[in-house]
């Protein structure tokens, strides 16, 4: 129903627009909830209207003649997540400081990116505050955060990145698998399936392997990976 009711409107048929996100609605308001008390001076209606010009975005960057496309509701979500974090943050580079670097030796997530062409990583680093007082580590923890934004761009399709985002709560707080599944109309078990294969490719990527030694080094690796790249004969 979207796909057919965007090419509607690309071919000029504007209240084509209405229907999308007449249709898509409920999203919007799905994910402006996970973002609502964030930013005091912002009503919930304040940050749905945000989430539909997200949308709109969506719909005039959409593009069909792309090969490796996502479904446009995954596209889609990257814009709606992108305007509210933005509108949230005073649409600055100002992190917010309750949400975790990560979360459990699981996490990961936060879209960058032109075209929803974005990156996100974590699974085997533990969970770390931005709420801490040593200043070097907060720099290096940033640092990290943006390599592996870098890393997700190589290794993660969008919806795998998305997934990820929501569950581990890069932006706001995590979501469970059936409150994603809702999102991109999917079964709680596929998302979890999303999220185990996305973790796998970032868990045996280049980035992962190369850094190891320095996360073991800091106490940001779990044992059991550990373990996984001594099997592989890489020392740590």
């Amino acid at each position: 129903m979207n796909e057919e009711l965007l090419k509607l409107y690309k071919k000029g048929y504007k209240k084509a627009l209405d229907k999308l996100i007449e249709n898509n609605i409920g999203i919007i308001k799905k994910i402006a909830i996970k973002y609502n008390g964030i930013n005091r001076e912002l009503e919930l209606d304040d940050l749905i209207q945000e989430g539909i010009l997200g949308l709109i975005v969506a719909a005039n960057k959409y593009d069909f003649n792309n090969k490796k496309k996502a479904k446009f509701i995954t596209f889609a979500v990257f814009y709606i997540d992108r305007y509210l974090h933005s509108c949230v943050n005073g649409r600055s580079s100002k992190e917010i400081g309750n949400n975790k670097l990560f979360s459990s030796c699981t996490s990961l997530n936060m879209p960058i990116g032109e075209e929803g062409e974005t990156g996100e990583l974590g699974d085997f680093i533990e969970g770390v505050d931005y709420g801490f007082e040593n200043v070097e580590e907060k720099i290096y923890l940033h640092k990290l955060r943006i390599d592996l934004e870098g890393a997700m761009i190589d290794f993660n399709k969008l919806e795998e990145r998305e997934v990820l985002k929501y569950r581990y709560g890069w932006n706001t707080s995590p979501m469970s698998l059936n409150e994603i599944g809702e999102i991109f109309n999917m079964s709680g078990n596929r998302i979890r399936n999303i999220e185990g294969r996305a973790l796998a490719k970032l868990r045996n990527s280049r980035w992962a392997i190369k850094n190891i030694k320095e996360f073991a080094e800091l106490g940001y690796i779990d044992k059991f990976y550990l373990d996984i790249f001594r099997e592989r004969g890489i020392e740590v």
